[in-house]
């Protein structure tokens, strides 16, 4: 009879007895923190696709009624018209959130940009996030329907030269 020195070494058995326990521990830990959280948070994105510009909003559920709210917007103009944007002084853009009705008190707030670029295939791209509680997307009784308006300004001449829209999402925010 021979010895196969390939065969696997087998751990003692009271070492696996020890471990099996910790592994499904670690297993129960996990699937628990994910059970959490998941019920916490539920987001809602929709985008115009437009070929000249495309502009998303994003409302998403963080946790402790509040929501982070966010939008983007790819400008498709030369990356030269983008950059001239950007080296102006001030943000070239202005976005508020609106409730989707247009009564005269819809606009529910501002958000900041948080990030600005140029490219040759964006154009001028930028993204702008908020997180704010659930009640300032509270727009009227029933269902909400928010908007994002966005600005573009040429902020040399201080004339406004764009304005987009993004698709209303439709929600219940406390």
């Amino acid at each position: 009879m021979s010895i196969d020195e390939t065969a696997v070494h087998a751990p003692p058995h009271g070492r696996t007895r020890r471990r099996l326990p910790r592994a499904l521990l670690a297993v129960a830990m996990t699937l628990g923190i994910v059970g959490v959280t998941a019920g916490t948070a539920s987001a809602v994105q929709s985008c115009t696709g437009a070929r000249d510009s495309n502009v998303c909003l994003r409302i998403e559920g963080v946790g402790n009624g509040q929501y982070a709210v966010h939008v983007g917007i790819d400008y498709h103009i030369s990356r030269a018209d983008a950059q001239e944007y950007i080296d102006d002084f001030g943000d070239p853009f202005t976005v508020w959130i609106r409730g989707y009705d247009n009564g005269p008190n819809e606009f529910l707030f501002a958000l900041p940009m948080t990030a600005i670029g140029a490219s040759d295939e964006a154009g001028l791209a930028a993204d702008f996030d908020l997180t704010v509680p659930g009640g300032w997307l509270n727009e009227d009784n029933g269902t909400d329907e928010i908007v994002a308006v966005l600005t573009l300004t040429d902020t040399d001449t201080n004339t406004v030269t764009r304005t987009f829209n993004s698709p209303v999402i439709t929600g219940n925010w406390p």
